[in-house]
């Protein structure tokens, strides 16, 4: 036998497993990293679907790939937010730092209560108004929200529901229904010709009852439409839409 040769083979067939390992954990590292990818990755039956009903993404919408195991929130109202009613701030700071997390809890962490437990919502700017959604585990209970009232670039003013969220006993968590499913099935079904669609996000979504002491949020993907006045919900997992009117049409 050619030891010299058969040594070659050897050390030329651990170096090719290597690269096969390497090449492995990259694919691995490179999946991890993409969190969302574009609507080229939906079903051909889909794209046909938005084919047919003329039906888009704007160039900055992704569809999320994360599917976590969530499970229904239960919560109590401790303020409600009035239409009418607007609490003054009386030393008015720059619109600006709703953009920057610190400076804005600097400026205002004193004057809102429970400031750092909401996050600005950047698709739901409206006239003289920025939105923020209070967070729960890290995700938006999209019905819950903060208004910060602005005028001549500064914030005069806010309105604010405030909750707390009370253990779910026997509840258990489950994994949610992936966002190409559920933005699949409304283009199928319910999304009208010539949509856009502006931003698809997880989130929590439930009716409020006003006669409820407490409250049901599901896990919940929010669907935005550009220029539209609908929001469309679609339970994470049943599938179920839901439909609700915009404040204000959502604007690019």
């Amino acid at each position: 036998m050619d030891w010299r040769r058969a040594k070659s083979v050897l050390i030329l067939s651990f170096l090719m497993l290597n690269l096969l390992l390497g090449y492995q954990l990259w694919l691995d590292w490179r999946e991890r990293l993409n969190t969302a990818v574009d609507w080229t990755s939906l079903s051909p039956e889909t794209q046909q679907a938005m084919r047919d009903k003329n039906i888009q993404f704007d160039a900055d919408a992704k569809i999320p790939t994360e599917t976590p195991a969530m499970s229904e929130l239960t919560y109590t109202f401790k303020q409600r937010m009035r239409d009418n009613e607007q609490k003054p701030i009386l030393s008015p700071p720059e619109t600006r730092i709703v953009y920057f997390e610190q400076e804005l809890k600097d400026a205002l962490g004193t004057v809102i209560p429970e400031l750092d437990s909401y996050a600005l919502d950047q698709k739901r700017i409206m006239d003289n108004t920025f939105v923020f959604n209070r967070m729960e585990a890290g995700y938006p209970m999209f019905d819950i929200n903060l208004e910060l009232l602005y005028g001549e670039q500064r914030i005069r003013g806010y309105r604010q529901d405030i909750v707390e969220a009370k253990p779910s006993d026997g509840v258990k968590q489950q994994q949610v229904l992936p966002a190409s499913k559920a933005v699949a099935n409304l283009i199928e079904r319910n999304l009208p010709p010539g949509s856009t669609i502006k931003e698809i996000r997880l989130g929590y979504n439930g009716e409020i009852f006003a006669d409820a002491e407490r409250q049901v949020s599901a896990p919940a993907w929010r669907v935005l439409l550009e220029n539209a006045e609908e929001v469309y919900y679609v339970n994470a997992f049943s599938a179920e839409v839901a439909v609700e009117k915009a404040d204000v049409p959502v604007k690019p």
